[in-house]
């Protein structure tokens, strides 16, 4: 177990380690520190600030647009999230599924409950009633069959299938490693939940699909991830990271992403995405770039 006092510790090296690494690219960046620490079910939510804002609480020294560091309070793995993940709580659903593996309930979920719930006070015959008044498509017979294997352990796949198709929108839908049949596709098939490794930034031509490795997404319900050993994991922008990649189901146009510097903004997690990205894609082989 991972203690109050360890995450603060492991978050102040986080810290230090990104100062280090702006410093030593010339960068004169905004020293931070921790600001307080916040207590969850599933980790320790830590929060930070630049020294000047710590000490004096003027508003003007404030950094903006991040989100706190999670500290995992049974491995210690190091995350981040974002400031619209943190103030939605949408996080939580993703980090259950995503970091512990623990399965998402679905409105399904809260189906096998009711019934279960039905069966044993009213009966049987009015579990039935009540499946069929939520998924009308089944006939008796079907109906009869989902609940009798429901109650003997394990509902039948193929009419859970169809009970998915009624009941849980395919945006919500959580499947490892890609999309279910008849998903909408709303981010790339090979990546919307399996934790990859990031590519390279590349930019694609306009009207093209983008070849697998050139499509970086960032979104709230990702996370940064440093573990024991190594780095793995997260939505971040440099290097600690897992994000989704591979090729986009539908042509993209180009999309010109503008950036105004300021050494306040050195520790802004989106400016050193962006300056890494604009960064990589001047250095990398056959750039026209001058």
């Amino acid at each position: 177990m991972t203690e109050r006092e360890a995450a603060v510790h492991l978050v102040e090296e986080e810290l230090d380690r990104e100062h280090q690494k702006w410093s030593a690219l010339g960068v004169d960046p905004v020293r931070t520190a921790v600001l307080h620490v916040a207590e969850h079910e599933l980790v320790w939510k830590v929060y930070w600030q630049s020294e000047e804002y710590a000490r004096t609480r003027n508003p003007s020294a404030m950094l903006i647009g991040h989100g706190p560091y999670l500290v995992d309070r049974i491995d210690g793995g190091l995350h981040q999230i974002g400031a619209l993940a943190e103030s939605s709580g949408k996080w939580e659903a993703d980090y259950r599924a995503r970091i512990r593996g623990m399965g998402v309930p679905t409105a399904v979920d809260d189906l096998h409950d009711e019934l279960r719930e039905t069966a044993a006070t009213r009966g049987r015959v009015q579990a039935v009633r009540a499946l069929r008044q939520r998924l009308a498509m089944l006939s008796p017979g079907q109906a009869l069959d989902y609940v009798n294997a429901l109650l003997g352990g394990e509902a039948p796949p193929g009419l859970v299938a169809l009970a998915v198709g009624e009941l849980v929108p395919p945006s919500t839908r959580y499947s490892p490693c890609g999309p279910s049949a008849g998903e909408d596709f709303t981010a790339p098939p090979d990546s919307r939940n399996c934790l990859t490794p990031a590519a390279d930034f590349s930019p694609g031509k306009a009207g093209e699909a983008r070849p697998a490795g050139a499509l970086r997404l960032r979104g709230p319900e990702g996370h940064r991830r440093r573990g024991p050993g190594g780095v793995s994991g997260g939505d971040g922008g440099d290097g600690v990271e897992t994000v989704g990649t591979g090729v986009a189901p539908l042509p993209l146009p180009l999309v010109t992403i503008g950036m105004a510097w300021h050494p306040r903004h050195a520790a802004d997690g989106a400016h050193h995405w962006l300056s890494d990205a604009v960064r990589r894609t001047l250095h990398a082989p056959g750039s026209r770039a001058t």
